[in-house]
């Protein structure tokens, strides 16, 4: 399983189309909520209890989703060796590649109109 999130501008062009699994979510959960607990990657998408980082992606303006990104990266960063304790024990994805596609993602906003449209 994994998510998608694209950023589309608004003439409808792709400005950038990213994908990663969703093994990873739990660390940027837990940066947006301090009373997040770790669960199944079927219960973080499906009966979390609170939206995914993802799903609170979905619609932001890009410097919105940006600054969103930006925040999140900064949290991960700030404690490398707490998040990367939480790398999925299947080897699919892991911290680094984690932060790497964030900021890929942070990185691409222009400076014209776009939207986030993250799915998963």
């Amino acid at each position: 399983m994994s998510w998608d999130a694209d950023l589309i501008d608004d003439r409808g062009h792709y400005e950038g189309e990213w994908n990663y699994t969703h093994n990873c979510n739990g660390m940027a959960n837990a940066v947006l909520y301090p009373d997040y607990e770790q669960q199944t990657v079927f219960d973080e998408v499906f009966r979390s209890t609170h939206p995914s980082w993802w799903k609170v992606l979905d619609g932001k303006t890009g410097p919105e989703g940006a600054a969103f990104l930006d925040s999140i990266i900064r949290g991960l960063e700030s404690d490398p060796e707490r998040f990367r304790a939480m790398n999925p024990e299947n080897g699919w994805g892991d911290y680094d590649s984690f932060v790497k596609v964030l900021t890929s993602m942070r990185d691409a906003v222009p400076e014209w109109p776009t939207t986030w449209a993250a799915s998963g």
